[in-house]
């Protein structure tokens, strides 16, 4: 589910919008029950800096691993749902 904030009395998304949802598509929002206020980039990027303050170099290649393998498996995903891959 796409996360959404209003401002100005209108409805800003906090993350990108899926590659499907073009002009004119119809969606339904739901008010959520969640308490806590969006985060602003800048202070998620404060707290993961913080958080990853003290990582060892094996931490960091194992997350490099992770993302690298996160990035290849979306891209296939993508060339599979575009209908390039066989």
């Amino acid at each position: 589910m796409l996360k959404a904030v209003i401002k100005n009395g209108a409805i800003h998304p906090v993350e990108p919008l899926p590659p499907d949802w073009t002009e004119g598509v119809e969606l339904e929002v739901q008010k959520t029950t969640d308490t806590l206020p969006a985060k602003s980039r800048d202070d998620w990027l404060t707290e993961m800096n913080a958080l990853c303050a003290d990582s060892t170099p094996e931490q960091e290649a194992g997350l490099d691993d992770a993302l690298n393998e996160l990035k290849r498996a979306s891209k296939e995903l993508a060339r599979r749902r575009m209908g390039l891959s066989g």
